[in-house]
This record gives C-alpha cells, structure tokens and sequence, in this order.
C-alpha cells in the first residue's frame, strides 16, 4: 500500500487483504487465499506479471549496445 501511495505502482485495483491488513486465523486461509485468487486485484497482477517481461527489455542489454555503438562511432571518428 505505501508503494501505490508512493506512486511507485500504477496498479488500478489495490486490495489491502495481503498487503497491509492480513488476517490473524490462520483456519481462514485458504479461504481468503481462493477469494483472492479470483479477485480482479490478483487477475491484474497476474497479467501484468505475464505482459511486463514481453513489452520491456533487459537495462543491462539496453546499455550494453549503447555502449557498443558509442565505441563504433569514436573509432570511426578516430579513423
């Protein structure tokens, strides 16, 4: 809840169940997980666990070829 407050994750559907309330019976467990299970709040992360990975690329990976075609440039440059 502090990170959605933050504004550090733009997640349309909050639920504080597992993220700051919780629950103190633990016999309600697996209850409460099913229940979340099927929320709208847990299908969107979910989804955004799948979507994430395809629609962004590696930081590393992103630099690295920066890297490169900066070195190529310098060296034509040099030539």
């Amino acid at each position: 809840m502090a990170a959605k407050k933050m504004g550090k994750i733009d997640n349309t559907k909050v639920d504080g169940s597992f993220i700051s309330d919780g629950f103190s019976n633990l016999k309600q467990g697996p209850v409460k997980f099913r229940k979340h299970d099927g929320s709208d709040y847990h299908k969107e992360a979910v989804e955004r666990l799948v979507t994430l990975p395809a629609t962004t690329s590696d930081v590393g990976e992103t630099l690295s070829a920066g890297h490169a075609k900066e070195k190529t440039e310098n060296r034509k440059q040099l030539l």
